[in-house]
């Protein structure tokens, strides 16, 4: 009787080390993954807006919270500025795709409600298919197209509401469609006309 609970609090023991162990570890790490993940969406926006943007801020966290009350899978967004001109805002965004959660990125112009580009920052898309939406004749569909109202895809996206549907891979080109049209739902609802309050 004596050495099963001998093992037993063994075992207890072990435990508790290998789970503060961990906490340690995620601890020292998620502040670099953070680190890195904002640094790759400040470089996606950089390409996004080009010459039409040369600061990107991150947006207040009280009117982000309130915007995430409506929008929950909106992760983060950024306002992007001319120099002291507020010229558009990039928002982060979740969806659901074949392979799971993926992020994407947006920037959108105030100048004439136009999209400024898109970029995916991560995904789990199967190769050769649905990771087709971090090609770059997936991305150009996206230049310039309206963010006036809701989105769709398209063989040849050549409408200012269309963009590239991707050839056998429906549930991404749907997904990506889907969180595009939140992202765009909450510019016209909430952004467009804050007046770019950071």
């Amino acid at each position: 009787m004596k050495e099963p609970v001998k093992f037993g609090i063994i075992l207890i023991a072990f435990c508790a080390l290998s789970a503060g162990l961990l906490a340690y570890v995620n601890g020292v790490t998620a502040p670099r993954i953070a680190q890195m993940e904002l640094e790759q969406t400040l470089a996606s926006y950089k390409e996004i807006f080009g010459d039409a943007a040369d600061k990107f801020e991150k947006y207040d966290e009280a009117k982000l919270a309130k915007v995430q009350e409506k929008y929950p899978d909106i992760l983060d967004i950024f306002v992007a500025t001319k120099g002291d001109k507020v010229v558009g805002y990039g928002i982060n965004a979740a969806t659901s795709g074949f392979g799971g959660s993926m992020k994407n990125a947006i920037g959108i112009l105030l100048d004439g409600d136009k999209i400024a580009g898109f970029r995916n920052i991560s995904n789990g898309e199967t190769k050769g298919f649905g990771s087709h939406i971090a090609d770059e004749d997936y991305i150009k569909s996206y230049e310039g197209k309206s963010a006036a109202g809701p989105l769709e895809y398209s063989k040849d996206p050549q409408g200012e509401d269309q963009v590239m549907w991707i050839t056998g891979a429906t549930v991404t080109s749907k997904a990506v469609v889907k969180g595009d049209n939140m992202v765009i739902e909450a510019y016209n609802d909430l952004l467009k006309n804050d007046g770019g309050a950071k």
